[in-house]
């Protein structure tokens, strides 16, 4: 049975705690760099949340190879309102502290007033500062693919290889002061954007996932 640590890493602008639930590995695991998946950063994706919570649950009865954090919902309000951006209509993907935040702006995608100013974001970089996690898993919707950044395409192709996704290193559009930006471009970590093509909060995502969110914590196939 894996140890399931449940934390409360802050708090969102309406005062909703932002959870995260920590899986240590075995004492006989070979020493890996810690993982951070996260999801439901965008409130209208709520699938990512459902498919992290899973991945929660089968940790709980096998432990992962390496150290794992998983934040299934970085934006709950957002979740509840069912909408992208959390309570002070900023979108989270684009108020990361990179060298390239701000520009680009476009409606709908509000940056906040300064990167980095708004506490939902602030939660899940201080998680990240404080673990010294440099596996970084992003769970998105409704694109089909994976995505990676920094030094994370072997990953991406062994995940595209368990979930039938295709890889690509380009979204296919600018992203300024995104997950990715900050921690794959410019510190070069291991960064995944994860895309499942769904909306409907249903168990399709998991099913096509399963597999390759399972080997990014180092726990084998069934």
């Amino acid at each position: 049975m894996g140890h399931r640590r449940e934390v409360v890493i802050g708090q969102t602008v309406l005062g909703r705690p932002i959870e995260a639930v920590h899986f240590t590995p075995p004492s006989y695991a070979t020493p890996k760099p810690p993982a951070l998946l996260f999801g439901a950063i965008h409130g209208d994706e709520a699938v990512t949340q459902l498919m992290l919570e899973r991945l929660a649950d089968e940790l709980v009865e096998r432990p992962p190879g390496r150290d794992t954090w998983i934040v299934p919902c970085v934006n709950p309000d957002g979740v509840i309102a069912g909408t992208r951006n959390n309570a002070n209509d900023v979108d989270l993907n684009r108020n990361f502290g990179a060298q390239n935040w701000g520009t680009a702006r476009r409606p709908g995608y509000n940056p906040g007033t300064a990167a980095e100013d708004q506490p939902e974001t602030q939660a899940l970089v201080g998680l990240i500062e404080r673990v010294g996690a440099h596996r970084l898993i992003a769970v998105h919707a409704t694109y089909r693919m994976v995505n990676w950044d920094g030094c994370g395409e072997p990953l991406a192709q062994e995940m595209a290889e368990r979930c039938g996704y295709p890889v690509e290193h380009d979204m296919g559009y600018p992203t300024p002061g995104s997950f990715g930006a900050k921690y794959g471009v410019e510190r070069r970590l291991e960064v995944i954007t994860l895309e499942v093509p769904y909306l409907t909060v249903d168990e399709r995502g998991w099913t096509d996932c399963r597999s390759a969110l399972r080997w990014c914590v180092d726990l084998p196939s069934d």
